[in-house]
């Protein structure tokens, strides 16, 4: 992968960052990596150089411009990528209004600061600022491509999950945190708790936990069904838990965050977060509901 970029790939870096922004700060922050790239095309009109590819690496043009200066995004605090998605920060909002190339030279400047920071810095006489390590760069981009790749397979698995078989996975999620899981609801209706959870066998510590799960592919929990779980909270002895795998409207989320009852929400980044944080405590029956496998890579830059 040639990582020499020219002054008009720079140019067209602003454009499809500040479409990236512009995705991402509609979407509520955050996006998959395969839907930051959707949303670049959907939105800037790509040219014929734009879709070309690079014959030793078969990396699109316009994608590797934009990984290349996606980096310098992140080291200056606007971008964040984990867990194959890409986040904006409030650094990165806070930008947004400034004109597409002053804002790549606001992240230019910061990745040749963090550059400079770093020991084994060694500047080349007549070298480009903007340049980096070839080897980087093309790791960086391998790493977080397959990282994506893998991060959508284990969603799409998850969202082909029966409604009680995501129930068992967040069960077995608390089982490995070290809770008990003395109550999960059967089929039918549950009264809106789908788990109980002690800290304890007996429940003799406190708080419980009430656990509301909601399995729905692209529908966001609603502020109604997050302030219906804080109304059969025991407020003497209990917190609630509501994992809902489409995610959460931002009601719901302010509504969570309302009230005098802690209520933790989990959505399915989250959850597969703790899942693979967790997962070497977790039971080997317990394993077998959403089973991983580590694939070491050598660090990106």
């Amino acid at each position: 992968m040639s990582t020499q970029v020219k002054p008009t790939s720079k140019k067209r870096a602003a454009v499809f960052l500040k479409a990236v922004f512009q995705a991402l700060d509609e979407a509520g922050g955050s996006l998959r990596l395969r839907d930051v790239l959707d949303q670049v095309e959907r939105r800037v009109e790509l040219d014929d150089n734009d879709k070309g590819v690079y014959a030793k690496t078969g990396y699109v043009r316009w994608q590797s411009v934009l990984h290349f200066y996606s980096i310098d995004c992140v080291k200056a605090g606007f971008l964040k990528k984990a867990g194959g998605r890409w986040h904006l920060t409030p650094e990165g909002r806070s930008v947004m209004g400034k004109p597409a190339d002053e804002v790549l030279e606001l992240a230019v400047k910061a990745y040749r600061a963090w550059k400079a920071s770093q020991a084994e810095a060694d500047p080349v006489e007549g070298k480009d600022a903007d340049d980096k390590d070839p080897g980087a760069v093309e790791r960086s981009l391998v790493f977080e491509s397959a990282q994506a790749r893998a991060r959508q397979e284990i969603q799409e698995f998850i969202e082909a999950m029966g409604p009680y078989e995501f129930q068992d996975l967040v069960a077995a999620l608390l089982r490995g945190m070290g809770y008990h899981t003395p109550f999960e609801a059967p089929p039918g209706p549950d009264g809106g708790t789908d788990i109980i959870a002690y800290q304890d066998p007996l429940g003799m510590k406190k708080p419980h936990i009430r656990v509301q799960v909601k399995h729905r592919k692209a529908t966001k929990a609603s502020r109604e069904e997050v302030a219906a779980l804080r109304g059969i909270i025991r407020q003497d002895r209990e917190i609630g838990l509501f994992v809902s795998s489409g995610g959460f409207s931002p009601p719901a989320i302010a509504e969570a965050r309302s009230g005098t009852v802690h209520i933790e929400l989990i959505d399915l980044d989250r959850l597969l977060e703790l899942w693979e944080a967790g997962y070497d405590k977790l039971s080997e029956e317990d394993r077998g509901l959403l089973r991983l496998r580590r694939v070491s890579f050598l660090a990106p830059e």
